[in-house]
């Protein structure tokens, strides 16, 4: 038996805990201590209450704001303790109490570089439990996140340095080796990633490995369905879901059977778009069984919620709000399986969007050619495939 810690830093809502969850079951079945230190306490209780898993809050820093929005991964890591480096050495302080406390042999890092970092320092093997977002390609400088614009010269460089600076004093200070670029920290014991080259957020990483998906963590209720005619429509918003609102009133005006999970709603906005082609959850629908019913998903990007129905051969209109999610809904606006409303745009042509994705046949036939291309990629065997690797690197 190993003691094992998930370790997430960055990030928010379910997407995180939920893609892992059917990992941690596997590994709790193998015999494995599994504990976790997660971002977000609150949301991921929704998905854990009924599982018997310890969770503690992970370090973390207030996000420092800083001029115009995030360039490339290390002006994100700037943004949240590693400009300074007392602030960093902080965060890292934290983590190694928390891996010690816990007995850690290995971390399982998903969007969590400081917990690298930390494990860095006391000799304790990482594995890559993440899609491409969230470990960049190995380059120096980290490359940028935002290809369509301009950058002044020198702009990535000076990031680079300032983040390599602070890294670089942190593991002088526990008697560690210095990088020579942000990337290195990547570099650990196991760096394959998840999900599919075409939904990895950089498009020109180069020679990279993926496990694919895992299977859906299978702990929602099973979608109504309303009982009236035309094509089933699941949509995944909250209120902070950029253009929610305008998503509402084309679904409302579209008049299809809608099931709509919308955990934060506010009361008056359920009242305002009620009907009888309309069904709101406050509660996590199952996904897997969502995703073979529905005939297209609105959804503001998130990984598990696109993949789940890409996989099953479902097109997707895309309302990313991050840069993130903007990312992951160009790759998937590039292979025809879907369309982006802008979040910088008006969503005037919402309702257009929406039929277009429901009822132009190519984007259908785009996400069944995904779904085809993988059909053979057995999840459970990925599972299989994860536990072996992660006994190896805890020396199992």
């Amino acid at each position: 038996m190993s003691r094992l810690l998930y370790a997430w830093e960055f990030g928010a809502f379910l997407g995180h805990v939920g893609a892992f969850l059917p990992l941690a079951r596997a590994l709790r079945l193998r015999g494995h201590d599994m504990r976790g230190a997660l971002a977000q306490i609150g949301p991921a209780a929704r998905l854990l209450e009924q599982e018997d898993f310890a969770w503690l809050q992970a370090p973390a820093c207030a996000e420092k704001q800083r001029e115009g929005p995030p360039v490339s991964y290390n002006d994100i890591l700037l943004r949240f303790g590693y400009a300074n480096r007392e602030d960093l050495l902080g965060l890292v302080t934290g983590w190694r109490v928390l891996l010690r406390s816990t007995g850690a042999q290995a971390v399982l890092a998903d969007h969590a570089p400081t917990a690298i970092l930390a494990a860095r320092t006391l000799g304790i093997p990482v594995m890559l439990f993440c899609f491409g977002f969230f470990a960049p390609p190995r380059q120096r400088p980290l490359p940028s996140m935002r290809p369509w614009l301009a950058l002044p010269p020198g702009e990535l460089d000076a990031l680079e340095r300032q983040a390599l600076a602070s890294i670089n004093a942190v593991l002088g200070h526990f008697g560690q080796v210095p990088l020579e670029a942000v990337a290195q920290l990547f570099d650990v014991a196991e760096d394959t990633l998840l999900g599919f080259p075409e939904l990895d957020h950089y498009a020109d990483r180069g020679p990279a490995r993926y496990w694919g998906n895992l299977p859906d963590a299978g702990v929602g209720k099973a979608p109504a369905w309303p009982a009236v005619p035309g094509k089933r429509i699941f949509a995944y918003l909250r209120v902070g879901t950029r253009h929610h609102e305008a998503a509402l009133a084309a679904l409302h005006a579209l008049g299809h059977p809608t099931v709509v999970f919308f955990p934060d709603a506010p009361q008056a906005l359920l009242e305002r778009y009620a009907a009888p082609h309309l069904w709101f959850s406050a509660k996590p629908l199952d996904l897997a069984q969502t995703a073979r019913e529905a005939d297209l998903a609105v959804t503001y990007a998130s990984m598990s919620t696109v993949s789940s129905f890409l996989l099953k051969g479902k097109p997707v209109l895309l309302l990313p709000g991050h840069l993130e999610q903007f990312l992951l809904a160009r790759r998937i606006e590039e292979m025809g399986a879907g369309l982006l409303v802008h979040p910088e745009q008006s969503p005037e042509d919402m309702g257009d969007k929406l039929q277009q994705v429901l009822f132009d046949a190519d984007f259908a036939r785009n996400a069944q050619a995904f779904a085809r291309k993988y059909a053979n990629f057995p999840q459970d065997t990925v599972i299989a495939h994860l536990v072996r690797r992660i006994e190896e690197i805890a020396g199992v």
